[in-house]
């Protein structure tokens, strides 16, 4: 099964003109720190396809909590998260 479920903080939102998607990096928060210097969060790019999300993307804003239901897709060997259903809290 390919499925991912992410919950985080929104980071940034980029909005990409000419293929219509637009890409999101979430704060994901992450379950132990190896060091004290460490960040607690990694941030994780998901792409979305700005038609389907016209008004979920809206209401995003950095420091928007949200959850991202979606998929993994390999592109030229390199893994892409796909963004299907986003619930903004």
């Amino acid at each position: 099964m390919n499925f991912i479920a992410i919950i985080g903080i929104v980071d940034s939102l980029r909005q990409i003109k000419n293929d219509n998607s637009s890409t999101l990096k979430v704060r994901v928060e992450k379950p132990m720190l190896e060091t004290n210097d460490e960040d607690w969060y990694e941030l994780v790019k998901i792409n979305l396809d700005k038609d389907i999300f016209q008004e979920e993307i809206k209401f995003l804003s950095k420091g928007s909590i949200v959850g991202i239901k979606g998929r993994i897709r390999c592109v030229n060997q390199n893994m892409q998260l796909i963004g299907e259903r986003i619930q903004v809290f």
